[in-house]
């Protein structure tokens, strides 16, 4: 689900409506304005246009305010220099709130990033994505301490800063065959890159929940009172029979890959050129089931898109064999972010993660992932 900025532009989200639209059309072409205005909306988790436009103005009423010394911390630990002006919120994102510092050295984007990435894992992501802006694979620079780490910690939290690049928002769905088919080149850039590993895969695009813990899970929300705990329960025999697909592993073929290199972790540059935002979630994977998981968040939303999954394999290049096992880890990653949102949404940590997680509840089980999907991404040839 895409994130609006804490302060939104409405002449901006018109544009993008506009250029919706001609995505539309494409599968479409009788598509009008008011589809693709609803649509929009729908991607930022909102009813409707009008929807939409009340809550811009919400937020511009309500503009968050940094906490207390935040930016002269994040300065002093990443060493940017003298702050010209206050800092200003960009967005909420799971990973907390995402920072634009001025000072008199440049501009900044300061984000918060989870616990599990350590200056380890981060290293990781820069070596993939120093790899990658060799080979054409634009993303930002991101930017060392005076220690030399990419990850400090400033009041209670990890954080890392990024030089300021000036970009549009991340692809709308369904994506327009153009935006398809450089999604798939930079994901052919990449795998050709075929940098060697030793990791494991990550557990949590491998481990999946016992039947009783989503049953648990149902019982919270209907606790919790819950108004979509009915969709949950109507769901969950659909993610059980997911749970059935496993993933098949040659550990000959893993190499280091970006793993989230989805629509929300891309931003639109000039040109619609594609910016790969985020390296942080770099692991192990063989290309097919990196390319698995691609293709559910790409060009399955909300439903298969057949022009994009050809443009998309158009940019990719030689295309691997790809069985139903090949989702494996599309399966596994999106179930746990499907049980995770919910926990949140049930027992947020603060307002801000109460609003976020809701919105993504209420996404995983609009447009849940099911069997018959991907078997509709198997079935489109060429």
């Amino acid at each position: 689900m895409k994130l609006l900025p804490d302060r939104p532009n409405l002449e901006f989200l018109r544009k993008e409506a506009k250029d919706l639209l001609a995505a539309l059309r494409e599968s479409k072409p009788d598509a009008s304005l008011a589809d693709a205005q609803r649509a929009l909306a729908g991607e930022y988790g909102l009813r409707d246009w009008p929807a939409l436009k009340a809550e811009v103005e919400r937020r511009l009423g309500v503009t968050p305010a940094a906490p207390d010394g935040l930016a002269d911390a994040l300065s002093e630990a990443f060493g940017l220099g003298a702050m010209v002006r206050p800092p200003r919120p960009v967005s909420f994102t799971a990973m907390g709130r995402c920072w634009d510092l001025a000072t008199d050295r440049g501009r900044w984007l300061a984000v918060t990033v989870f616990d599990w990435i350590t200056e380890e894992q981060a290293e990781l992501g820069a070596r993939l994505r120093d790899a990658a802006a060799a080979v054409g694979v634009a993303a930002p620079v991101a930017v060392r301490s005076p220690q030399g780490r990419l990850v400090e910690s400033v009041q209670g939290e990890n954080w890392r800063v990024h030089e300021w690049l000036e970009v549009g928002p991340s692809p709308a769905l369904p994506v327009s065959a153009v935006v398809a088919r450089r999604a798939g080149a930079a994901y052919g850039k990449l795998h050709a890159l075929a940098l060697p590993t030793e990791m494991p895969m990550s557990p949590y695009v491998v481990w999946r929940r016992p039947e009783s813990e989503w049953d648990k899970l149902l019982e919270r929300a209907r606790t919790a009172g819950k108004p979509w705990a009915d969709r949950l329960e109507a769901v969950l025999p659909l993610w059980l029979d997911l749970q059935t697909i496993e993933a098949e592993v040659d550990p000959a073929e893993l190499i280091l890959c970006n793993s989230n290199l989805i629509p929300t972790h891309v931003r639109l540059g000039r040109d619609d050129e594609l910016i790969v935002m985020e390296w942080d979630f770099t692991g192990s994977m063989t290309p097919a089931l990196e390319l698995g998981s691609a293709l559910t968040q790409w060009v399955m939303r909300p439903t298969v898109n057949h022009k994009a999954l050809a443009a998309f394999r158009e940019g990719y290049g030689e295309w691997p064999a790809m069985e139903l096992s090949s989702f494996g880890v599309a399966i596994s990653g999106w179930l746990n972010w499907a049980y995770n949102a919910i926990c949140e949404a049930i027992d947020p940590q603060d307002s801000d993660h109460a609003e976020f997680a809701e919105r993504e509840a209420v996404g995983v089980l609009d447009r849940p992932m099911t069997r018959a999907g991907l078997e509709q991404l198997l079935e489109i040839r060429e």
